[in-house]
């Protein structure tokens, strides 16, 4: 397709992908994600497996992300100093080496709970710099006319991923055994590093004059508060994956199928989620759509909780993902959007070292406690503080579309 039917096809949905080194990339990245999903499934069963508890996929997880709140803004200059292309194939090059070993090492009977925590520990190092990384490589690629399409995107393609992956780790599971996933994860990886180093963009740091050295930029306090906003609502959602292995186990009386079902249907919700902000033509209804995302993603943790039929876990897991994605991918546009050029990097760097943050700490609350008081109750405390959050985002008067300096206006 040419440039022009990228833009036409399917009302410009996809107007982005006219920029072949966006196209090459953004398909290289959903190989490279879909192999991530499939080993973070595999990881997940994996953990809860060892002693049958919730605290270890979550620990293991929060071990993975820990890393990135203090990695996350030291990365952010690395990123703005050097080519972004370059720090990617590097980044995503030990991300590979690093599946492997734990391919190897599953193998060879080698893992114990403490020991993927060491592994997940240095995996999320390597994390910390490849995401805020790729983020700030967009603009790059499309520009700033078609960032908030590629931003969509970008959450197309990683919750396309969450979909599949789940289900693929799942057959895995059945027919070979764990360290398959680990291994097909590995070579995933190769997708994205061919479309790098094919599409001839650098990602360059900008050139610095010398009025910004007299007076360097400053990170605007709208986006600090967007920001904010995200790490808060993530603390109480994104625990939901962590939760999931015991929820299928311990709620719904089932399997590793369920699991991966329940898993596959908030990345579902996701994908419903990105069809709405990529379809999205003007910044107008922004604010009504971070609103109504956490109503949403609250209602499907409440459903998840209450109703443990699995017909009813997956219409609440649906939910889930359509709020967290909408609401994620709507306020990291409004972030890139509003961020300084020259200080791109080091903005999404503390983008990430704050939902980083936050994950863990809802992951090492929400794992014990499911451990004491069942996931379910778990799963309705957490639906009641994204409530809470949306209550308070009202009574602030956030959501006045004529209030001046609102944290969520681009």
């Amino acid at each position: 397709m040419s440039p022009s039917h990228w833009e036409r096809w399917a009302g410009g949905l996809f107007r982005s992908l006219g920029s072949r080194p966006y196209r090459s990339y953004f398909f290289g990245q959903g190989l490279s994600l879909l192999g991530t999903w499939m080993q973070h499934a595999a990881l997940g069963w994996l953990a809860f497996s060892f002693m049958e508890q919730s605290k270890w996929p979550a620990w293991v997880q929060a071990a993975q992300l820990l890393p990135c709140v203090v990695i996350g803004p030291i990365a952010g200059k690395l990123i703005d100093r050097v080519s972004k292309r370059s720090l990617i194939l590097v980044t995503q090059m030990g991300l590979a080496i690093l599946a492997l070993i734990l391919a190897l090492t599953a193998h060879w009977n080698l893992l114990d709970p403490y020991t993927l925590l060491l592994w997940a520990t240095v995996s999320g190092m390597v994390m910390a710099i490849d995401l805020p990384a790729r983020l700030s490589y967009l603009v790059d690629l499309v520009g700033r006319e078609h960032l908030s399409n590629a931003v969509a995107l970008n959450s197309f393609a990683f919750n396309l991923a969450r979909a599949l992956g789940p289900s693929l780790a799942a057959a895995m599971l059945w027919a070979l055994s764990v360290e398959a996933c680990f291994v097909l994860n590995a070579f995933s990886y190769l997708g994205l590093m061919f479309a790098l180093w094919g599409n001839g963009v650098e990602g360059a740091p900008p050139i610095p004059d010398e009025s910004a050295k007299a007076n360097p930029p400053r990170i605007p306090g709208n986006l600090i508060a967007s920001i904010v906003l995200a790490g808060i609502v993530a603390c109480f959602g994104w625990p939901v994956l962590a939760l999931s292995p015991g929820y299928a186990a311990q709620i719904l009386l089932l399997g590793p199928a369920a699991y991966s079902m329940v898993v596959g249907g908030i990345g579902l919700g996701g994908l419903l989620a990105c069809v709405v902000v990529a379809a999205e033509k003007s910044a107008s209804g922004r604010e009504f759509r971070i609103g109504a995302s956490m109503v949403c993603a609250a209602l499907g943790l409440l459903i998840m909780g209450l109703l443990h039929q699995l017909g009813w876990a997956l219409l609440g897991a649906c939910l889930v993902g359509l709020g967290m994605v909408g609401f994620m991918a709507t306020t990291q546009t409004v972030i890139q959007i509003g961020a300084p050029h020259a200080l791109r990097g080091r903005i999404l760097g503390i983008w990430t070292a704050t939902l980083s943050g936050a994950l863990p700490i809802g992951n090492f609350v929400a794992g014990p406690l499911a451990d004491h008081w069942g996931v379910d109750w778990v799963l309705r405390a957490m639906g009641l503080g994204i409530f809470c959050a949306w209550a308070s985002w009202l009574t602030l008067g956030y959501f006045n579309p004529r209030r001046k300096a609102n944290p969520l206006q681009s």
